[in-house]
């Protein structure tokens, strides 16, 4: 009976003597000593969703204020570096309605850029969607139209295990 509780405790030593587990991601703010093999790869799948979508959003200021926040310069870092690989258009999609708000933040955006060492312009940096101006009307009602499904009554049956009708 004593030799549970003693493997117990050996058991317990020796898996807390394990290697940490590579981390595919740095921590917040920093860099990790124990990168995976695998992050070059993501890496670039990450760069290649950020080249098509290349915004930022609302999540990257303060609350109510121009000022970046982290997770906003982390972004802008990135933008930056793929801005003077392919060159490009940062979008600025803001919910708010502050011209005053807005224009600061534009000009927060393009200072950091300047700063980083990409020379801006006025289509630099400009409010729209990300990934481009959107869908039109008429090719949304045409893809609603196709993925709508078959109605009961377009199908020939009615959709539940009722007898027919007499």
């Amino acid at each position: 009976m004593r030799i549970l509780p003693v493997a117990l405790a050996a058991v317990i030593v020796l898996a807390g003597c394990q290697q940490p587990v590579k981390r595919l991601n740095a921590p917040t703010h920093g860099e990790s000593e124990n990168v995976s093999d695998l992050r070059t790869n993501y890496e670039h799948m990450v760069d290649n969703a950020l080249l098509a979508d290349m915004s930022v959003s609302e999540v990257h200021f303060l609350p109510h204020r121009a000022t970046l926040s982290a997770l906003g310069e982390e972004r802008l870092c990135r933008l930056a570096a793929i801005l003077e690989l392919y060159g490009g258009t940062v979008r600025l999609s803001l919910t708010t309605t502050n011209e005053e708000l807005i224009a600061a933040r534009t000009a927060a955006v393009q200072r950091f850029l300047e700063h980083a060492g990409i020379a801006v312009t006025s289509t630099t940096v400009r409010p729209e969607l990300p990934g481009g101006p959107g869908l039109r009307a008429e090719d949304a009602v045409v893809i609603l139209k196709a993925a709508a499904p078959i109605s009961a009554t377009q199908s020939g049956t009615r959709g539940d295990n009722a007898a027919p009708a007499k």
